[in-house]
């Protein structure tokens, strides 16, 4: 469901201007979970464990993901998910406005009332919200309270309306998991049936130099299996009724191996140094799929061209020495034993 690289590139939002995406805060003694959500817990904030087992090269799935020629010339193209979506948070002197939605998961706590399968709810909602992601038109509302989100597929605004609908819309605990609760079910927006926010990557993050968390990933349609899934996937693009010609597994755990020196790899920018940094201490979950691309990264609107192409210049070094982690569990997320890195703060009140 990702955008496809025609339409990765676009403009970035002046983020002083009313309704502009979130800027993520600066770390502090803890996190705050609209700028880095899901519990401490949570897959995407566990570092590897030094137990952690990885593919060889040339072992099948591993193969794959480092093909860009699956499925014919470029049929799995490197790329990243620059403007992939924006994240937004009410003010109190926002607009109330009218959503109408077509389907929301019925396990997920849901305050409004209404049929999983359709109606209408009232929501402030900042009129500079947009709806990003090429053809899958994603955002991301957050309460005020910042601690819920809202995340959306295929919204769209109706002027003469003034009203808002959407296709799917999930409310998501931004101090929860951020996946999936049980096998079987979608809990969120992602076609492994977790959250849109997991693993996004914040300019702040750029600025810094540093992403102290997993990274959402999305596997070609020629990469991807059609129906297997791995944990902690709970399913997968039309429930397996899909073009998939690939063997990946929905919800695999890419990384990079702790033998790779990072020093050694040839990356040219700030920026690609701490993808890959994040990767080899956090790793990357297939959480997604494209029409011939292999999308490294999801990176929130607001992010400057200047990253997201040096990104784009140091993208086919990370991809070269990414491996699947083979003993990812519910009982050992990221692979048992001690963790290879410290982990981001955690969240007040945990």
């Amino acid at each position: 469901m990702p955008m496809p690289p025609a339409l990765a590139l676009g403009l970035g939002l002046c983020l002083a201007l009313p309704g502009a995406p979130l800027r993520a805060e600066a770390p502090g003694p803890f996190r705050d979970p609209v700028a880095q959500p899901f519990a401490s817990t949570s897959i995407w904030n566990t570092p590897l464990g030094r137990g952690a087992t990885f593919q060889a090269g040339d072992a099948v799935e591993t193969a794959l993901l480092r093909n860009q020629n699956a499925g014919g010339p470029a049929g799995a193209f490197a790329w990243i998910g620059g403007h992939a979506f924006g994240i937004y948070r009410q003010g109190p002197a926002d607009p109330v406005r009218t959503w109408i939605y077509r389907g929301r998961p019925a396990t997920v706590p849901w305050p409004h009332g209404g049929s999983p399968a359709g109606g209408r709810f009232t929501l402030r909602t900042p009129p500079g919200l947009a709806f990003l992601g090429g053809t899958d038109r994603h955002a991301i509302l957050v309460d005020e309270e910042g601690r819920y989100a809202y995340e959306v597929w295929l919204g769209a605004f109706d002027p003469a309306r003034d009203q808002y609908t959407a296709q799917v819309v999930v409310r998501t605990d931004l101090r929860g998991s951020g996946i999936s609760g049980r096998a079987g079910l979608s809990e969120g927006i992602r076609a492994f049936g977790g959250s849109l926010a997991g693993g996004l990557v914040r300019r702040d993050e750029l600025d810094r130099g540093e992403i102290r968390h997993a990274i959402a990933m999305a596997a070609s349609v020629t990469q991807a299996s059609p129906t297997r899934t791995v944990w902690p996937a709970s399913t997968t693009d039309g429930g397996g009724r899909n073009g998939h010609t690939g063997v990946i597994p929905m919800g695999a755990l890419f990384a990079i191996p702790p033998q790779v020196d990072l020093d050694r790899l040839g990356l040219t920018t700030p920026e690609g140094r701490a993808l890959a940094r994040a990767f080899q201490d956090f790793g990357g979950y297939i959480t997604d799929t494209a029409g011939r691309t292999v999308i490294l990264a999801y990176l929130e609107e607001g992010c400057t061209d200047a990253q997201i192409d040096r990104l784009q210049a140091d993208k086919d070094r990370i991809l070269s020495v990414l491996a699947m982690v083979t003993n990812n569990d519910p009982a050992h997320p990221g692979g048992p034993g001690p963790r290879v890195a410290a982990p981001p703060p955690p969240l007040k009140g945990e």
